[in-house]
């Protein structure tokens, strides 16, 4: 979906007011009510929109996905991950040149009971397929400056005419909406076709996006910009209280399709209707610390732990502070879908026309050294495509991602810098490496990066930044070095190798790289469905990609949560946006658990 490098950051409790209401929450009090099954979690990041067409970060998607309902969704337990129907009443259907696919909603699809139906009989809530349609024209509509239209653009028949067509309307003009669109053929009010622009066998992936939701189009229009705030959806939650920088709740939503999850722990939730829990309470706690604290009161039922408390509690990752044994408290620790790296401007005159320079560089990266960094959270990479995914291949070393500094230093003198110096003037090489953060970590990244290319005599000014002040100098081209990362929108390695493509210059291709032979190899591969050619066809790709030194690939960050003995059914999953409809708690276990919890000692936690 977009870049990140720091789950954590964005607003949280903070002032008197938050500072407060933190206080009690540590002291144990319930400022949620007495619900028997609500779910308390934490995130560190402000949520900015849970409108489906503006959801462009995490936290914001993944709320969407607890209020919002799409077309398809994610297995929860299977793997690899496997699309299923969500308000489908069956998988789509493709012809055999995967250009049509062929549609049917389920029956007893409602929008959830809102101000916006008064007076209206429960029939006009029903979704049909001219909502699907209003929901995908509503990205495509360029007065709404959706940041995600890229889901459909040039995928589906006549789309980007209409994406075109709405610059020239007025605002509050929704007729190009009532003329419908040449690639969504509506059948009936249940079955509806889509005729995409040519073959497109991941197309099916965009469907399960949060992005992909279903909206109302009586809401949309009614609320407008107040969408963002006000979201009236078919999901598994409502939207009942969001106070800012302190907390979100969400209630089970009793106009939910009926679904059921035949996995639960627990035997008589296998036949509860989902979701199984009443009520989600979402705090916005900003320093990692303060969750940590909240979830060791039992405050919270989960907590990811950054680098610094994983040290506390769990001595690097490796097991689990004894203390917290005994408490039933469980580590989990997973692979994420994500991939960091040190991009090289191509657009600089020195770093894109010189394969040498770049390779120097990159050899001179050490990424152990980032490794220790995070507490061992980081699995090295040798390419852009994560563990777990067709394409992936753990026997591949990359030639120039190997801490090898004296053949960085053949290179970078073949490069025509011995020793790091530009002949033509005696100084050395200089380069600004620049990151999305300001904080103590980043400050150290960036002191790491400076020791690592010291070692060839060139010097680096560290740069830090915040991330609007960073993605302006992006944009403008004013980066020579700069530490991104990339999270996948979905379980395919096109999607991560579309950041190379010459085509997503100034879109996803972050660093400029532009090569006739990988652009003819990305379009051969984009109409091929799954199969062991294509997944021979990606590691090709990677081992290329490894020659032309694009990025330094740095690696794959690794989560680690801890759970409390009361919450069941979590499981990691990558793509779960509506995750919490699977979760619950035991009321009576968290009391009585919680009653036993007494004040640990750092001793205890470090033994």
């Amino acid at each position: 979906m977009g870049y990140r490098t720091d789950r954590k950051r964005g607003s949280g409790i903070g002032g008197f007011r938050g500072r407060f209401l933190l206080l009690l929450l540590l002291c144990g009090l319930s400022l949620a009510g007495g619900e028997p099954r609500t779910l308390y979690t934490a995130g560190g990041s402000r949520v900015k929109t849970l409108d489906p067409a503006q959801a462009d970060d995490l936290s914001s998607r993944n709320l969407v996905g607890a209020v919002y309902d799409t077309l398809l969704q994610y297995d929860y337990l299977k793997r690899p991950y496997t699309l299923i129907p969500s308000m489908l009443a069956e998988m789509p259907k493709a012809n055999d040149a995967l250009d049509v696919y062929s549609f049917r909603l389920r029956d007893d699809l409602y929008f959830a009971d809102d101000p916006v139906f008064a007076g209206l009989p429960k029939e006009a809530r029903r979704i049909t397929s001219k909502d699907v349609l209003y929901s995908i024209l509503r990205l495509a509509d360029v007065r709404n400056h959706s940041p995600v239209y890229w889901l459909f653009r040039g995928k589906i028949r006549g789309l980007d005419e209409f994406n075109r067509a709405t610059a020239a309307a007025p605002k509050g003009d929704f007729t190009p909406y009532d003329r419908g669109l040449p690639g969504f053929e509506v059948v009936d009010d249940l079955n509806f076709k889509l005729h995409l622009t040519g073959p497109d066998p991941r197309f099916l992936y965009m469907l399960a996006m949060p992005n992909a939701a279903v909206v109302s189009r009586r809401a949309a229009e009614r609320y407008g910009e107040e969408l963002a705030r006000h979201p009236v959806g078919s999901g598994p939650f409502r939207l009942t209280e969001w106070i800012n920088d302190y907390k979100l709740q969400l209630d089970r939503n009793p106009d939910y399709r009926i679904e059921y999850f035949k996995g639960a722990e627990t035997p008589a939730d296998r036949n509860r209707p989902l979701p199984l829990a009443d009520r989600v309470v979402l705090y916005l706690v900003k320093q990692p610390m303060s969750s940590w604290l909240l979830f060791l009161q039992g405050n919270l039922d989960l907590n990811a732990l950054d680098k610094d408390n994983l040290d506390l509690v769990a001595g690097g990752g490796a097991e689990l502070a004894p203390a917290l044994k005994a408490r039933g408290i469980r580590l989990l620790r997973t692979p994420e879908f994500e991939v960091r790296y040190v991009g090289f401007n191509f657009s600089d005159p020195l770093l894109g026309k010189n394969l040498k320079l770049r390779q120097a560089l990159s050899l001179a990266y050490d990424v152990r050294r980032r490794v220790e960094h995070t507490n061992f959270q980081l699995i090295p990479a040798q390419g852009p495509i994560p563990p777990g995914v067709a394409g992936y291949d753990p026997g591949y070393r990359n030639p120039n991602a190997a801490d090898d500094v004296e053949a960085a230093r053949r290179l970078i003198a073949e490069a025509g810098f011995p020793g790091g110096r530009d002949p033509a003037t005696g100084e050395p090489l200089r380069f600004s490496f620049d990151q999305t953060g300001n904080s103590s970590a980043y400050r150290q990244l960036g002191e790491l990066t400076a020791a690592d290319f010291a070692r060839l005599g060139v010097e680096t000014e560290p740069v830090l930044n915040n991330n609007p002040r960073f993605y302006e100098k992006l944009r403008q081209g004013r980066l020579q070095l700069f530490r991104l990362s990339w999270v996948g929108d979905y379980p395919d390695a096109e999607n991560f190798l579309q950041l190379f493509y010459s085509k997503n210059i100034g879109g996803c291709n972050r660093v400029g790289f532009s090569d006739p032979e990988y652009d003819r190899m990305f379009e051969a591969i984009l109409p091929m469905p799954d199969s062991p050619e294509r997944t021979e066809r990606y590691r090709e790709m990677v081992r290329y990609l490894g020659t032309k030194c694009p990025w330094i690939f740095e690696g794959f960050p690794i989560a680690y949560q801890l759970n409390h003995a009361w919450l069941e059914n979590y499981h990691p999953h990558d793509f779960a946006f509506a995750r919490w409809k699977y979760l619950t708690v035991d009321p009576e276990r968290r009391r009585q658990l919680k009653a036993t919890f007494t004040p640990l000692s750092m001793r205890e936690l470090n033994q």
